[in-house]
């Protein structure tokens, strides 16, 4: 009896002792499962960092990112399923890669590639009101062109309106980085490809593309300073205007200084377009393109840009040609022009425009439409038409959102007597508006026009518009 209460008393008192080493084995095994636990955790978040990571650098330039997202993802199998996800994400972002931000203002890279691509354009609303029409389906109704002014006992419609939305424009423009410098496009149309009032068909008004210094396309005739061009809701323009011209040609730009002071000095071969005029005509405007041309117009531009404003001198260079039907006899006469224009700034935001223009080879680069560039006598000689022209312009800013722009222009040609009395012999412009841009994507005006026209025989005709305007930019 003694022996066996001894053995219970023995038993339990090594019980407790038993029971603590077995919680501390148990207590020793969690603390290591919570430290793996630990471990594994901050390696799958680090994992998801890194894949988060690839896969903004992917979305930033796919092409440098897809090689090393692929990689980090095929050799590092994630530890939990998120890194899974991620991983098939990184996978699905290289073989369809995000579109991006482009590195130009206004565009987007095109995925795969390092070209940034740009959109745009306006839809422009116009509503004139004229005292007299131009003729039936006749562009003049939609813009102003002088030659098609009715003069003398000659008249059209009286109180004609007009609405259209032809000037509404849409165009592409690209960016490309290359080894031999950036490679630039733009393409733009407008719908004033038919004279028809309600005839909507496009028309290409630009389509370049330039590298480095060089410019290849179509654009605006290098002789035309653009920035000087006063800001008038009529697309066609002062009377003492350089014409409005685009059309195709080979541009070098090339900045030099002297004595510290910038300049710019472009050259350009442009496709020439003899205009002759010869024998009785119906309209003033419908002038003989014998398309015998042989050598390209030759232009060369000076541009000044100092702060205050802009001046630009530029000479013009062309020969006028013409191949008789009958005969074919050809002939040709060498001309130039010169143009003088400049911006310059005055008070606040308000500035005055001017250009002034000259030359016997002027003819189609003076007052759009207006004169020929040789007459053809009798006897089938060419003459060649001294023409001058000039505009003065003052833009005033009654705040950041109204201004105002008024603009007198002038044209002439010292036509040849025997010339036909219908052709134009001088063109006078007045434009003056008030428009507001409440936004910078959208612009509502009102212009008043007034042009006139005299014939070579003294016939005279005025035409008066008012142009109500809305355009929304995109």
């Amino acid at each position: 009896m003694k022996l066996a209460f001894c053995v219970l008393l023995l038993a339990w008192s090594v019980q407790p002792v038993w029971a603590e080493d077995d919680l501390r084995a148990v207590l020793k095994e969690l603390s290591a499962q919570v430290k793996e636990l630990k471990s594994q955790v901050r390696a799958s978040n680090a994992r998801v960092d890194q894949l988060e990571d690839e896969l903004a650098r992917m979305r930033a330039n796919p092409q440098q990112a897809a090689a090393p997202a692929i990689a980090a993802t095929t050799a590092a199998p994630a530890a939990t399923s998120g890194g899974n996800f991620a991983a098939d994400a990184a996978a699905k972002a290289d073989s369809k890669p995000a579109v991006t931000v482009g590195d130009v203002k206004g565009t987007f890279k095109i995925p795969g590639t390092a070209t940034s691509l740009g959109v745009g354009g306006f839809v422009k609303v116009d509503a004139l009101l004229a005292n007299v029409s131009m003729g039936r389906e006749r562009m003049g109704d939609q813009q102003l062109i002088y030659s098609q002014i009715p003069v003398g006992s000659i008249h059209g419609e009286h109180s004609q309106t007009t609405f259209h939305a032809k000037e509404s424009r849409v165009w592409l423009r690209s960016f490309t980085p290359t080894s031999w410098g950036d490679v630039n496009t733009y393409v733009e149309v407008d719908f004033f490809g038919d004279a028809a009032t309600y005839t909507y068909t496009p028309r290409l008004r630009h389509a370049y593309g330039s590298i480095g210094n060089l410019l290849a396309g179509q654009t605006w005739t290098t002789f035309l300073n653009t920035a000087v061009l006063p800001d008038h809701l009529d697309p066609g323009g002062s009377a003492g205007s350089v014409s409005v011209w685009r059309q195709p040609l080979l541009r070098w730009t090339q900045p030099f200084s002297v004595a510290g002071t910038p300049l710019e000095i472009q050259a350009a071969v442009e496709s020439p377009r003899s205009r002759l005029r010869g024998g009785a005509v119906a309209d003033a405007d419908a002038f003989v393109a014998p398309n015998a041309d042989r050598y390209p117009d030759l232009v060369a531009r000076l541009n000044y840009n100092p702060d205050w404003g802009n001046l630009s001198l530029a000479a013009l260079g062309r020969q006028i040609r013409n191949t008789d039907p009958l005969t074919d006899r050809e002939e040709g006469e060498w001309g130039g022009a010169v143009s003088l224009a400049g911006k310059i700034s005055t008070i606040g935001m308000d500035n005055v425009r001017f250009m002034l223009n000259y030359g016997n080879a002027l003819g189609r680069y003076a007052a759009i439409n207006s004169f020929e560039d040789a007459a053809l006598s009798s006897g089938g000689d060419i003459q060649l038409v001294n023409t001058y022209s000039g505009l003065f312009s003052y833009q005033h800013f009654w705040s950041q959102t109204w201004r105002s722009t008024a603009t007198y222009g002038f044209a002439q040609a010292d036509q040849p007597p025997f010339v036909d009395a219908n052709l134009t012999h001088q063109v006078q412009s007045v434009h003056a508006n008030l428009l507001w841009s409440p936004v910078a994507q959208a612009t509502f005006g009102m212009e008043y026009v007034y042009a006139n026209r005299a014939a070579v025989d003294g016939r005279d005709g005025d035409l008066h518009r008012v142009e109500f305007s809305a355009r929304y930019n995109f």
